[in-house]
């Protein structure tokens, strides 16, 4: 029902990879070879992210990307917009055309109810929560970058504050 894409996937799967502001940036390259993301749509989807201000790109000798936002603050709402835009909101569930708020089908009300439903839910989860589902890529990616220590530093940052 939810339809967020294989490229909202990826970009969670990258944005894990990157250290959090004021970080060091990481190579696009890098993060394609551990989680198996093709360097040219990475490219892309960094290039998109960026412009959404989701992450800062910077090009060069000391070039690489970081997040722009701890990643406490980066929530699945924001990367599903980000990637996917917010046009299937406004669909209708059953794909029907003339489906509108005058002319509704049977599951129109079901459908904006259900909806409100998953955007609180995408805007509660950020990045630091994703951190908690293990991915090999990115925990090997984490590891050989000296990140070992700080698996998951927003998450143990609200652990060592008694939050949940």
């Amino acid at each position: 029902m939810l339809p967020l894409s294989q490229t909202t996937g990826y970009a969670v799967r990258a944005l894990r990879c990157l250290q959090e502001p004021g970080g060091h940036p990481v190579l696009v390259e890098e993060v394609a070879e551990y989680t198996g993301i093709p360097r040219s749509y990475l490219s892309k989807l960094i290039h998109k992210l960026a412009k959404r201000g989701l992450v800062v790109a910077r090009r060069g000798h000391h070039g690489g990307v970081v997040l722009a936002r701890p990643s406490t603050e980066i929530t699945l709402e924001d990367l599903s917009e980000a990637i996917d835009g917010v046009a299937w909101r406004k669909r209708c569930l059953m794909g029907l055309l003339g489906c509108t708020d005058h002319t509704p089908c049977v599951l129109h009300e079901f459908w904006h109810e259900t909806l409100e439903q998953i955007l609180a839910r995408l805007r509660s989860v950020s990045l630091a929560d994703l951190a908690q589902n293990p991915d090999p890529g990115v925990e090997r990616f984490r590891t050989d970058h000296g990140l070992l220590n700080r698996k998951y530093p927003a998450v143990e940052e609200r652990m060592h504050a008694g939050v949940n």
